[in-house]
């Protein structure tokens, strides 16, 4: 028998107006998180501005917060700009703002994260 089920968690990676963006779709959890933090690696080592998308991400757990924070830290670090949007309100957005409080600035849409970093 075959598995057609969907995996856990998808990751793309896209550009816009030269910010890439790198969109999670799913649980980010210590089951999946391996599965982000590759392409998280190498955008915060190659690119200087960098929107992560957790729109569609309805879990994350403290593996996922330690994954967004390692990111933001390393393109921080080489003077990159990092910023994080997810449904206001919503299950992600509830854990970092309670985990990470004052941390990160959450923005409730891809667009208003992009222009945060013009």
């Amino acid at each position: 028998m075959e598995d057609t089920a969907e995996p856990d968690l998808q990751v793309d990676v896209s550009s816009v107006d030269g910010v890439t963006v790198v969109a999670v779709t799913g649980e980010l959890d210590a089951a999946s998180t391996a599965e982000l933090q590759a392409p998280l690696r190498e955008v915060s080592e190659r690119d200087d501005a960098v929107v992560l998308d957790l729109s569609d991400c309805q879990f994350v757990d403290s593996t996922g917060l330690h994954a967004i924070i390692d990111t933001r830290t390393a393109i921080q670090q080489r003077g990159g700009r990092f910023a994080l949007c997810c449904t206001p309100n919503g299950p992600v957005a509830r854990v970092i703002e309670v985990a990470l409080p004052g941390m990160i600035e959450l923005h409730p849409t891809r667009e208003a994260a992009l222009r945060s970093l013009k």
